[in-house]
């Protein structure tokens, strides 16, 4: 049996680059078990391969080559399970995150498709919705709409609010008397967010959740009519809560999008 095998044949023994072996000796993690003098080729024994088959495994693992390092050099068991195990959690962590960004990217193809171009503008319906969440920021009347905006980015992308798990859907909490008469009156613009944060914020805000009466309207469109809500209402406790959440079909001009209005009645929580 061959006893000593040259770099270029471990390298393609084991499907790495000899770059790599070279790299591996450099941190010390293992070094040949012979080097000629003469030519200075690298040699590595038949036991070297498995060694290097362990470095390649931990490192598929996740592991990193320090920490591989140290786990070799105290050839310590209880270690290298101490380190598996943190790493496992890690990945757990980063599945939990994969499984969140897939849900987001289902929910953001939903918010695009949302709307049936073919339904009728005054159609109305209603809805069971379950208690969500908002972060927001108070409308004042005397500043223009775009200073929403912009103080709403702010709160969103501060550093307390990052992790954050965030629906990029712009979205108004309405005065329902104002609404009724056809103005637009919004007393908080906000995003939805998936779940509450574990602090106390002011601009956090709890949607209740029940049935919604809801219809739809271009809201930022000088023509929207309340008549659908007006109809519904007339005989009926006077509603508590109106959210207008944006649905957009266009990339670039926002305008002309339609919100659908969701109203909840006292009465129907």
């Amino acid at each position: 049996m061959k006893e000593m095998f040259q770099i270029g044949e471990v390298a393609e023994m084991m499907g790495i680059s000899v770059q790599t072996l070279r790299y591996y000796s450099k941190r010390d993690l293992i070094q040949p078990a012979h080097i000629n003098e003469a030519t200075g080729y690298r040699y590595y024994s038949a036991d070297q391969i498995h060694f290097i088959d362990r470095i390649r495994y931990l490192q598929k693992l996740g592991l990193t080559l320090d920490e591989i390092k140290v786990i070799l050099d105290k050839n310590d068991i209880g270690l290298l399970v101490e380190t598996l195990d943190k790493r496992k959690e890690y990945f757990k962590e980063q599945l939990e995150d994969i499984k969140n960004t897939i849900d987001n990217i289902e929910w953001y193809k939903k918010y695009f498709t949302y709307l049936d171009p073919s339904t009728d503008k005054d159609f109305a319906d209603l809805k069971e919705m379950p208690q969500r969440y908002m972060i927001a920021v108070k409308c004042d009347p005397d500043v223009p709409k775009a200073e929403w905006h912009i103080d709403l980015h702010k709160i969103v992308h501060s550093p307390e609010n990052t992790t954050l798990q965030l629906r990029r859907q712009y979205s108004y909490i309405l005065d329902y008397d104002a609404f009724l008469q056809g103005h637009l009156k919004p007393k908080y613009l906000g995003l939805f967010i998936q779940e509450l944060p574990g602090y106390i914020s002011e601009n956090i805000i709890t949607l209740p959740g029940g049935k919604y009466f809801c219809f739809q309207a271009q809201l930022l469109q000088n023509d929207w009519n309340p008549y659908p809500a007006s109809m519904y209402f007339h005989d009926k406790e006077k509603p508590s809560f109106v959210i207008a959440s944006e649905f957009e079909d266009n990339l670039y001009e926002y305008s002309k999008c339609v919100y659908e209005i969701q109203i909840l009645s006292s009465g129907e929580k």
